[in-house]
């Protein structure tokens, strides 16, 4: 195969860079001018929070739908083809660690180097994160997990119906990515423990960016997880952002495979990304009668629909001394049957 021209390669770096920031950065406002309810709706943790009471009872968590379960199921399927994808090219709390870490470097702010064995053992954490997130979810039957995610943090924080805690744990992952790369997905992410364990096991492998690899370490720079793809073919860390090919040297002919596989991938994941989320909006969320939607609260609901907040509280068999401040999404966590869909038959908007 002829090498590329030299003009034509850096061209090819260049867009390489680009076409993956502007997946992150549609994705990341999408994320965040999604409802609050919606959010819940689609997100794949919410699905796995959701996946042992469904296989049990048949039933969801409070906040959960069956979108959560297609979301969920198409970021395993990809993710079983090309890799946690999902993470490199998807994840809001992932892009925005990266795009601190850019900043750091041009800051010329000194990135700490982890050790290797540290680094391994610290990575063990998630595993023990989920787990957690699996036993308190089926004991609470609730997204208890929501409290400490800076997730949900991140896209929600202006709303106000975000915890303290899971704040406080978003800042300590936005000032820490100033030093180390990528902190809360090497270490603590429940999700990224599941997508890394299938990603080792993924079809399309990568390998290293060239079999003429000079060593020179501009790939082993470019990783945002501090990994070296140089030294091995995969690491089960590598989250697939495809970092590694535009990042060798113009002289080695470069094997595009990882980056387009990602690109490919992550188009894919969008594209559901929003159909669910249209899907889910358009099912779930703000009606033309009333204007009555899954964050409007009872009192809000009875101006609305011209009842009483009275009225409102027997026809959904809630005691008279119920907070009418309560927004209808959130009714479910205290009463688990009383769900968003019987809401809208019961009240009739």
């Amino acid at each position: 195969m002829k090498q590329l021209p030299s003009w034509l390669n850096k061209a090819w770096k260049k867009k390489a860079v680009i076409f993956r920031t502007l997946v992150q950065i549609i994705v990341f406002i999408g994320a965040v001018f999604l409802p609050v309810g919606i959010f819940h709706m689609i997100c794949p943790m919410g699905g796995i929070a959701t996946l042992t009471r469904f296989i049990s009872q048949g039933l969801y968590i409070p906040k959960t739908s069956i979108a959560n379960l297609i979301i969920l199921g198409v970021v395993l399927f990809i993710t079983i083809i090309a890799g946690p994808v999902f993470c490199g090219w998807i994840c809001p709390l992932g892009s925005i660690q990266d795009w601190i870490r850019s900043l750091s470097i041009k800051l010329k702010i000194k990135r700490l180097t982890v050790p290797k064995r540290l680094n391994t053992v610290l990575s063990f954490l998630r595993f023990g994160i989920l787990f957690f997130v699996i036993y308190v979810t089926t004991k609470s039957l609730s997204l208890l997990f929501m409290r400490i995610d800076p997730y949900y943090a991140l896209t929600h924080f202006w709303t106000g119906e975000v915890f303290p805690l899971s704040l406080l744990i978003l800042a300590l992952t936005l000032i820490t990515s100033f030093f180390i790369d990528r902190p809360w997905c090497r270490w603590f992410c429940p999700l990224g423990a599941v997508l890394s364990v299938l990603g080792k096991i993924s079809i399309f492998k990568i390998k290293k960016p060239s079999s003429k690899c000079i060593s020179c370490g501009l790939c082993n720079k470019a990783c945002p997880v501090g990994l070296f793809p140089e030294k091995k073919d995969i690491d089960i860390r590598c989250i697939r952002c495809g970092l590694c090919t535009p990042a060798c040297p113009k002289k080695v002919r470069t094997n595009k495979s990882n980056y387009l596989v990602g690109l490919i991938s992550a188009i894919i994941l969008v594209i559901v990304f929003f159909t669910v989320s249209s899907f889910t909006e358009k099912t779930f969320g703000v009606k033309a009668k009333g204007e009555i939607s899954m964050n409007t609260t009872i009192h809000e609901a009875s101006h609305n629909l011209g009842i009483s907040e009275k009225e409102i509280l027997e026809k959904l068999g809630l005691p008279e001394t119920f907070a009418t401040g309560t927004k209808l999404i959130d009714i479910e966590d205290q009463y688990e049957d009383i769900t968003w869909t019987y809401i809208k038959e019961t009240l009739k908007f």
